[in-house]
C-alpha cells in the first residue's frame, strides 16, 4: 500500500476516526488518545493527548531547551541534538533539529521541515505495523514566516543500538544471526511498500527484545516511481551493508539474506531457460532435469492414465492435471503438469490477442511469490505456437508437501469439537483473513478465491496458505470494489464447517489489514451476504448444505 501526505491523511482518518474542530483546536482519535494542534506566530505544535495536556502545552514548548540540556543528552551536533527526559511521568527522548542558515530554512519552510516529516512518517509506520518509536508532539519554531528550528518528541525505547549488539563479544554468533533475520525482515516489510529510509546506518537500528525497532525517520520517502525507488533501495542496502562490518560471517550473512529477497517478477523468472523442441516454446526452471521435458509433454497429451509414473488427476472440464514421477539429482520429483483447454471457440478467438493461460498461470504465481504469498513452485512453462499465435500451454509446478486442501482441513476440524481444535479453527479463520488482507492490500486480486483453491500445511499454527489456480489472478494499482467484494464472495461461499459468527470473525480480522473498508463494515457485510445468497441459489448443492438464508450482522462496537 503505497501512501501519499493526502492519502495517509486519509487512512489515518479511516483507521483511528473522523476529525472534529473546537476551539480552534484539532483533534485526532489516534492509538486510544487524542492529537492536540495549538498555533500561532511564533511556534506550530502538534500534541498526543496522552503525553500532554491542553494547559500544559505551552510549558512544555517554554521549557524544553532548558529540560534538554538537563537531560541526558545522547547527541549534541551542529544539526541536532538529542536528549532523553522525562515529562509527566512519561520517559521520552527529544530531537532538535537547528537552525543553520537562512537558505536551510527557506527549504525546510517550503518541503516540511525534518521533525514534521518524521512526526508523519511515524505515524505512517504504525498504520503499517512496523515498529518505530511511538511520536508525542512536533514543535515548529518559526521567525518571520520561516521555521527556524523543530522538535521531534518520542517515547523511549529501552534497546542496543544495531552497532553495538553486532560487536559486542558476550553475544553468541547464533543470537547475531537470528537478530540480522529480523531486521532483514522489518526492512524487507519497508520496501514491499515502497518505502525507503533514506539513513540506514546501523545506529538507526535499536535492538530490543521485542525485536529491532527502526528510528531517525525524517529522510525516509514514499515512492511511486518504480526507478526511483530501485535507485534508493540500492543506496539504503549499500549504506546498510557498508556498516555491516562485525565479522566477515556477519557480512557475508546479511548479504545473502537481502539478495534472497526478489526486486521482481521478472528476477524470479531469470532462474528459467528457454528450450525449443519442434512447435513448443519452453521455459523451464534451471535445475530441472532436461531428459525429462518429453515426458512430460506426451503426458499433457494423453488422455487418461499414461504409461509409467503418470498419474490422471480430477480437474475441470476445460483442463488435464497429471502426476507425474521424474528422477532428479536430489531423488524423485513429484510434480504435476497442467494443460489448458480452450472454453469455445469464441475463447480461442480471444487467445489469438491475449496471452496464454498457462503463461498467466506462471506470471501470476511468480507475482505471489515476490509479494511474499504462497504458491506451487513453478518449475516450467510449455506453449505450442503457430507463428506468433499460442494454440497450447502447459503449467508444471512441484508438489505442496505435507498440504491439505482447505475445506477438507475445516470439515475435519467440525468433527472434532473439543475446545483445543475450536481454538485452532478460529485461530485458522483469522489467520486466513489476515492474509487474505494483506493480498486486497497490496492491490493484489485472486480469479478464483474459493477456499478450494487454498492448499494448508500444518494442521496447527503457523499455518501457510498455498494458493492454485493462479490464471486469472493479477496485480492492480488501486484494487478496485467490484473485485475485492468478488473474492469476498468466494469465500464467503464456503459450507464446510463454518457458522456465522466464523464469518463474521473473519471478515473483522480482514478490517484490520484493511482500513479504507472499515468505516463501511456494515454495508460491505449486507452486501456480500446478499450477492453471496444470490450465486448460492444457484448451485445445484445449496439445498443440502447448511448455509444460513440470510445475514444480518452488525460489527460490535470498540
Amino acid at each position: 500500500m503505497l501512501f501519499s501526505d493526502a492519502e495517509f491523511q486519509k487512512s489515518q482518518r479511516a483507521v483511528y476516526a473522523q476529525k472534529s474542530i473546537k476551539g480552534g483546536m484539532k483533534k485526532n482519535i489516534q492509538a486510544g488518545g487524542k492529537q492536540l494542534r495549538i498555533k500561532s506566530r511564533q511556534y506550530v505544535a502538534d500534541f498526543d493527548g496522552g503525553f500532554c495536556t491542553r494547559k500544559e502545552m505551552s510549558d512544555f514548548i517554554e521549557q524544553v531547551d532548558a529540560r534538554m540540556e538537563a537531560g541526558q543528552v545522547i547527541k549534541d551536533g551542529g544539526a541536532s541534538c538529542v536528549s532523553r527526559l522525562t515529562w509527566n511521568g512519561i520517559d521520552v527522548v527529544v530531537k532538535r533539529y537547528n537552525h543553520q542558515s537562512f537558505i536551510h530554512s527557506l527549504r525546510h519552510t517550503l518541503k516540511r521541515s525534518r521533525s514534521r516529516r518524521a512526526w508523519l512518517h511515524g505515524y505512517r509506520l504504525e498504520a503499517l505495523e512496523i515498529p518505530t518509536p511511538r511520536p508525542l508532539a512536533c514543535i515548529e519554531h518559526r521567525k518571520g514566516g520561516l521555521i527556524w528550528k523543530s522538535y521531534l518528541v518520542t517515547e523511549y525505547v529501552d534497546g542496543q543500538r544495531l552497532n553495538a549488539f553486532l560487536l559486542d563479544k558476550s553475544i553468541d554468533g547464533n543470537r547475531r544471526l537470528a537478530v540480522i533475520k529480523d531486521v532483514i525482515a522489518l526492512l524487507d516489510k519497508l520496501w514491499n511498500h515502497h518505502i525507503t529510509h533514506g539513513d540506514l546506518k546501523h545506529s538507526n537500528l535499536l535492538i530490543t527484545k521485542n525485536g529491532p525497532v527502526l528510528t531517525d525517520l525524517d529522510g525516509m520517502r514514499v515512492h511511486r516511481w518504480k526507478l526511483l525507488y530501485r535507485n534508493q533501495r540500492a543506496k539504503d542496502i549499500e549504506r546498510f551493508l557498508r556498516a555491516a562490518n562485525a565479522s566477515p560471517m556477519i557480512q557475508n550473512c546479511t548479504q545473502m539474506l537481502i539478495s534472497e529477497k526478489p526486486a521482481s517478477a521478472r528476477r524470479l523468472a531469470d532462474d528459467f531457460d528457454n528450450v525449443r523442441i519442434d512447435d513448443w516454446v519452453i521455459r523451464i526452471r534451471r535445475d530441472f532435469p532436461k531428459d525429462s521435458i518429453g515426458s512430460l509433454l506426451s503426458a499433457g497429451h494423453s488422455h487418461g492414465d499414461a504409461p509409467g509414473h503418470v498419474l490422471r488427476v480430477p480437474s475441470s472440464e476445460y483442463t488435464r492435471v497429471f502426476k507425474c514421477h521424474i528422477c532428479s539429482n536430489s531423488g524423485s520429483l513429484c510434480v504435476y503438469a497442467k494443460r489448458f483447454l480452450f472454453r469455445s471457440r469464441l475463447d480461442f478467438a480471444k487467445h489469438l490477442s491475449r496471452a496464454s493461460r498457462g503463461r498467466r498461470a506462471f506470471e501470476a504465481s511468480l507475482m505471489l511469490q515476490q509479494n511474499g504469498f504462497e504458491a506451487p513452485v513453478v518449475l516450467g512453462l510449455f506453449e505450442r505456437c503457430f507463428g506468433p499465435f499460442t494454440m497450447d500451454s502447459m503449467l508444471v509446478t512441484g508438489e505442496v508437501e505435507n498440504a491439505t486442501p482447505m475445506p477438507q482441513l475445516l470439515w475435519d476440524l467440525r468433527r472434532r469439537s473439543d475446545a483445543e481444535v475450536l481454538s485452532h479453527k478460529r485461530a485458522l479463520i483469522r489467520e486466513f483473513a489476515g492474509t487474505v488482507g494483506r493480498m486486497h492490500a497490496r492491490g493484489i486480486f485472486h480469479g478464483d478465491l474459493r477456499i478450494g483453491n487454498v492448499m494448508i500445511v500444518n494442521e496447527c499454527p503457523p499455518w501457510r496458505f498455498y494458493f492454485v489456480d493462479n490464471e486469472r489472478t493479477r496485480k492492480c494499482r488501486r484494487l478496485p470494489l467490484r473485485l475485492r467484494l468478488k473474492n469476498l464472495v468466494q469465500i464467503n461461499m464456503c459450507t464446510h464447517g463454518i457458522s456465522k459468527t466464523d464469518r463474521l470473525r473473519f471478515f473483522r480480522a480482514y478490517l484490520r489489514v484493511n482500513p479504507d473498508v472499515r468505516e463501511r463494515s456494515s454495508a460491505w457485510i449486507r452486501r456480500i451476504a446478499r450477492k453471496t445468497d444470490r450465486r448460492v441459489r444457484g448451485k445445484p448443492w445449496a439445498g443440502e448444505s447448511s448455509f444460513p438464508k440470510s445475514f444480518s450482522w452488525t460489527p460490535k462496537r470498540g
